[in-house]
């Protein structure tokens, strides 16, 4: 039975934010425009080349079994292996190739939905898949939304568990020091975020955005767990308005 809750936890990507776009290319000609030793010389094609192929030999490896890849850990040692140097920290680096590879903005009615939660006394934090560092998902999370502030936001990146892996939920659930029966989690993915997070005992609305994800194809079926399914953040508000 569907229940006002005391803490809800969000995804973040394609749930409280949209990402129109991306383009990795961009990303690391980022990267190499802040090169100041490259004894490689390696170029932005080739250095896009190389990190796209570990990326994704380390997902195909690492994501059937629940845990996530250290995006940050992974940048470093492909930089160090090509001789790369840079004139600003590497978290920065980071951020600034996550700034140039894909631009986002706030769901519509999300700033809305998060001022009810604030009204209403509910507590709200961020579990969110990443291969960026959680702190890099800070940064953009608080310029995106800058009126709330989440309790916290764990990015898997962080922890080597990602979603549907019921350890991060209880890492998240643990550190808020909450019951999962008096948690909500919303998300849009059918099986890291809604089947996830019944697996570990919190209830799941599941984020059915009519926008089109631009970085993974829709589910071919329906949650195979008892949710509350809707399609904007407004129709969110009412039903939680009446739970009241």
């Amino acid at each position: 039975m569907l229940k006002k809750p005391g803490m809800i936890f969000y995804d973040y990507g394609h749930t409280l934010c949209y990402e129109p776009s991306q383009d990795y290319p961009a990303g690391w000609a980022a990267v190499l425009s802040h090169a100041v030793e490259n004894r490689s010389g390696i170029s932005a094609a080739g250095l896009a080349e190389v990190c796209g192929a570990a990326y994704k030999k380390v997902w195909d490896a690492t994501r059937p079994l629940e845990l996530e890849t250290d995006g940050f850990k992974l940048d470093e040692s492909i930089y160090e292996c090509l001789g790369l140097k840079f004139d600003v920290p590497l978290d920065e680096l980071e951020y600034i190739r996550w700034r140039a590879t894909e631009p986002i903005e706030p769901m519509e009615g999300i700033e809305g939905f998060l001022a009810l939660c604030r009204e209403l006394g509910i507590r709200t934090a961020v579990i969110s898949n990443l291969s960026y560092s959680g702190g890099s998902l800070r940064r953009r999370i608080n310029e995106t939304l800058p009126y709330h502030s989440f309790e916290f936001i764990l990015a898997s990146s962080d922890g080597i568990f990602r979603k549907p892996s019921e350890w991060i939920f209880a890492r998240a659930l643990a550190r808020a020091g909450v019951n999962a029966g008096d948690s909500w989690f919303i998300g849009d993915d059918v099986r890291c975020d809604i089947e996830g997070a019944a697996r570990a005992g919190i209830y799941p609305i599941w984020y059915k955005c009519p926008l089109k994800c631009t970085y993974k194809p829709e589910a071919k079926s329906p949650p195979q767990c008892e949710h509350t399914r809707v399609e904007s953040w407004d129709e969110l508000g009412g039903i939680l308005r009446g739970l009241i």
